[in-house]
This record gives structure tokens, C-alpha cells and sequence, in this order.
């Protein structure tokens, strides 16, 4: 009964650790950070890429949402993934700063880069990009000017149409964020030389 009961879980588990959808994933930040930090005021570009996914359910590839910390100033866009269905199919991927979905439960999401088929500007109220592929994306981030030591996270999650778009079904519901980078801001102390008195 026991050996039953752990095959039963396993099963359970596996199925829903993969049941997320998602491919393989790769990473480079350009530069490599110093001592698990980065300087303040210094800018980095990271590219990310996810190879293949899953679609269980006929769920569709919707995009890739940035979870950053406190510690970055700005995050700007540089080269977004290719459309995996072809110029065919209509639709484009487009760095938005929020998407909100259509799908049941509505879920806001963003800034990141997410598959507008349609193209009416709205990623969150249509299907993702069909098919499995190697996706890739960069963009470019800049550490905050500041005296302080504060969050330099950068996690990027990707996601379906069925949690993120429009369509209505759950198989690829569990989204899970991938570490890419977990350090702080380099805070250099001032080095203030001898005052002199006249």
C-alpha cells in the first residue's frame, strides 16, 4: 500500500512540476557581476532564452514577465523573441510595461516582452505564439544612482494564454519564476581626504 501511495505522489508531482509548459532555459549577463554585485549607475544587458514548450491543452505561448528589485533604475527593450508561428500567423511579440488578461482569473503582468496575435496593442486579450521553438529576448537594465545597498533581482517568468491571455483553459497554469540574478547594489563608501583649516 505504501510503494502504491509514493508511486501515486510521484506521478502527481512530475505531472505538475512539468505540467508549467515551459522548455529549457538559458541566460548571460553582459557584464558578469563582481562579487555577486553591480555598481551603481552601471548598465547591464541580459538575454534570456527558453527552448521549446509544451502545449498541453492546445495552451499557447503568451510571454516572458520581468520581476526586477528595487535596485534597478530602468529596464529598457532591446531585441524581442521571434514569432515561432511565422510571419503566417499574424501575430508579433511587443515589450509592454503591464498586461492584464481576459482569462479567468484576470492576472496583470509585466514589464515584459508578450505575443500580441492580433495586433491591436493588447497581448492580454488573444492567444499566445503556437508552436515550440527557441524564443530569446534582451533587454537592458541600469542600476540605480544610490548610497544605499538595495535588491538587484532579476527573475523572468514564462507564462501561457491560458494564464495570461485569453484562453480559456489551465493546463499550463503553473508559472514559475526563473532566478537569473539574486544580488545588491556595490555600495562604495566616500572617501572624503583631510580637511584643511585656513
Amino acid at each position: 500500500m505504501m510503494k502504491l501511495t509514493l508511486t501515486i505522489l510521484l506521478i502527481f508531482f512530475n505531472l505538475y512540476v512539468f505540467g508549467q509548459c515551459n522548455g529549457t532555459t538559458s541566460f548571460t549577463l553582459t557584464p558578469q557581476p563582481v562579487n555577486n554585485t553591480y555598481q551603481a549607475g552601471q548598465t547591464v544587458t541580459v538575454c534570456f532564452t527558453m527552448n521549446g514548450y509544451t502545449q498541453a491543452s492546445t495552451n499557447w505561448f503568451e510571454g516572458f514577465d520581468l520581476n526586477l528589485g528595487v535596485g534597478w533604475q530602468s529596464v529598457s527593450p532591446q531585441t524581442p523573441p521571434a514569432n515561432c508561428g511565422g510571419n503566417n500567423s499574424g501575430g508579433q511579440w511587443v515589450w509592454r510595461t503591464s498586461v492584464t488578461s481576459t482569462t479567468t482569473p484576470i492576472t496583470t503582468v509585466g514589464p515584459g516582452y508578450f505575443f500580441d496575435l492580433n495586433n491591436d496593442g493588447n497581448p492580454g486579450n488573444d492567444f499566445g505564439d503556437s508552436g515550440s521553438c527557441i524564443w530569446s529576448f534582451c533587454v537592458t537594465l541600469v542600476v540605480a544612482n544610490t548610497c544605499t545597498t538595495q535588491s538587484l533581482l532579476i527573475q523572468v517568468t514564462p507564462g501561457s494564454d491560458g494564464v495570461w491571455g485569453s484562453y480559456n483553459n489551465s493546463s499550463c497554469d503553473n508559472v514559475t519564476p526563473i532566478n537569473v540574478f539574486n544580488g545588491t547594489i556595490n555600495v562604495v563608501p566616500l572617501i572624503i581626504g583631510p580637511i584643511t583649516h585656513n
